[in-house]
């Protein structure tokens, strides 16, 4: 075990300050040097109390092994113990040759969306976390991990890189909140209450009137990734919940219990395999991301080759349609305006390229189909400046990706692997506005009352043929349901309950199962193992029981 660091005490920095954060040195454990079967990072966050949401993250070497929101329970009603804390883990196994080095790293909050207003700094946490080492033996032998890491900034990175890679995969942090919420820009444009206190939004209070709220450029997102400036592979953004729905309603559906991914972000794999031949070729790369997310770039070397050639033989990804199909229904009657917006996309593409190693020619290629389709359905009544009524925002998500990977070898194939992602999520968010005819302040109505409700759902389903290996296969279900009204002027809470799930499962007799269900903001009940064999839960050391992309490495 190693502590990286112990009770670091942080405060959020600035909107649009560099992620400088609280310096700290790791070195690796002197009586348990690598290779390693598994390591894991133990991160344990108590939180100070809050004003907006905020994230945390931990650097290493430069590559960010860790982010997550803050639940923002501090803060919750009725009132949490003082400093109420969490703990994540996360295998990180996979950046051993990261950690096989002393580095510095770096740890720090910081606002969870960069697009909001945000004068404010006044969000606190205070964090330790540790890497726990477990040592390879007969029974859970060494795994082999990618020989290198480099870290991939948002929007664009020129990297110099080995000349002998024969396997790349890039780890994209996908979650984002807010933007399955937004309107197409000419909405926001038409005077209409979509950028107002009573939309849905991340914004902060700043002087003393009421924050706008609300987002344009319409519902579709995903990170296209790019080498050289030619398009290389796609992640979707998972639709992340924030612990504000605006600056009135904090905590609305995640106290006591978190949605997926909140506390602990896992990132997105994308195979970059076919492009091997391209990331070796002489100079510097450029590898760019289309929405500013945090990345890193793993890769597998061919040790008894110095420079290894090849090609990219097949790009159907270039060139292929990256908009979205948008229907508009909204309408005006009177004082009201009702519809949908519904945004959709489909994309079929595949990626083909070689590399002749050492052991001879590699072929790998990449075939991914994805659905996108957010329908979004609005009622606003009250159209007159100021006097907003009501605002109804009531969505469907569907995000699926099926990520096929292949490798073969002069007729044999050595990978064949399936990976299913899908995010789907149901939102319906009411909103009551009044104003106070006698406060000059009051520019716009102010939220009244409020009820919403979320049903979200994070499933993986992986499949891994590896040569010489019988077929592996996981899956992870995770299931988040919340709803909430609260009076703002009687500041009472009705309807207020929650249930979190996860269950993690595989072909190998693991099986992992938890549960919590809350009441007006009160935990009632937690249950672990059930469901499971003999009631308790069990997983084998190998498995990626948290969700993280696996590269199966203890196959070999």
């Amino acid at each position: 075990m190693v502590d990286l660091f112990q009770g670091q005490s942080l405060m959020e920095q600035g909107q649009g300050m560099p992620e400088s954060g609280t310096h700290y040195t790791y070195v690796p454990p002197a009586g348990c040097r690598g290779p390693w079967a598994k390591v894991v990072l133990k991160v344990a966050v108590d939180e100070d109390g809050f004003t907006d949401a905020a994230k945390a993250y931990i650097r290493l070497g430069g590559i960010k092994i860790f982010e997550g929101s803050l639940s923002g329970i501090a803060s919750s009603a009725p009132p949490s113990p003082s400093e109420p804390g969490w703990e994540a883990e996360r295998d990180v196994t996979d950046l051993a040759s990261l950690l096989a080095n002393p580095h510095n790293g770096q740890v720090g909050l910081k606002p969870e969306q960069a697009i909001w207003q945000n004068n404010m700094t006044n969000q606190g946490a205070t964090l330790s976390a540790q890497l726990l080492f477990y040592r390879a033996s007969y029974a859970t032998p060494a795994q082999k991990t990618p020989d290198a890491v480099f870290r991939v900034m948002p929007q664009a990175d020129t990297v110099t890189l080995p000349h002998n890679i024969v396997r790349a995969y890039l780890d994209v942090y996908n979650q984002e909140p807010w933007w399955f919420t937004c309107v197409p820009d000419h909405e926001l444009h038409r005077g209409w209450p979509f950028w107002s206190e009573l939309a849905p939004g991340g914004a902060n209070k700043i002087g003393i009137y009421e924050p706008y709220q609300g987002c344009s450029g319409g519902s579709f997102a995903e990170i296209q990734v790019s080498i050289d400036g030619t398009p290389a592979g796609v992640a979707p953004v998972f639709p992340l919940l924030s612990s504000s729905l605006n600056y009135r309603f904090t905590n609305m559906v995640n106290a006591p219990t978190q949605p997926p991914q909140m506390l602990d972000y896992m990132p997105y794999r994308v195979d970059l395999t076919p492009f091997a031949a391209i990331l070796n070729e002489a100079g510097e790369h450029t590898i760019a991301l289309s929405r500013p997310a945090s990345a890193y770039l793993l890769v597998y070397q061919d040790k008894r080759s110095t420079r290894v050639s090849g090609a990219v033989t097949l790009n159907s990804l270039a060139g292929s349609p990256s908009s979205p199909v948008v229907s508009d229904t909204l309408e005006q009657a009177g004082d009201t305006v009702s519809g949908q917006v519904a945004t959709g996309l489909d994309r079929n593409f595949k990626i083909t390229g070689f590399v002749n190693t050492s052991h001879g020619r590699v072929t790998s290629s990449v075939h991914q189909r994805s659905h996108f389709q957010d329908t979004q359905t609005f009622y606003l009544d009250g159209l007159q400046f100021p006097e907003y009524l009501h605002y109804r925002q009531h969505l469907q998500l569907s995000s699926w990706t099926l990520e096929h990977s292949r490798r073969t070898r002069g007729g044999a194939v050595l990978d064949n692997n399936l990976l299913t992602t899908a995010y789907p999520l149901t939102w319906r968010y009411d909103m009551d506005g009044y104003t106070i005819d006698d406060n000059p302040d009051d520019t716009e109505a102010i939220p009244s009352k409020g009820t919403v409700s979320v049903e979200q759902r994070r499933n993986l389903d992986a499949s891994y043929d590896h040569h010489g290996h019988r077929r592996y296969a996981s899956g992870v279900r995770e299931r988040f349901e919340s709803s909430r009204t609260f009076d703002v002027q009687a500041a009472q809470n009705s309807n207020w309950q929650s249930t979190a799930r996860y269950h993690f499962y595989d072909n190998r007799g693991s099986c992992y199962r938890t549960a919590l269900t809350a009441l007006d903001g009160a935990v009632t009940g937690e249950t672990r193992g059930l469901g499971c064999p003999d009631g308790h839960n069990h997983v084998r050391w190998f498995a990626h029981s948290d969700g993280s992309p696996d590269s199966l490495g203890w196959m070999h």
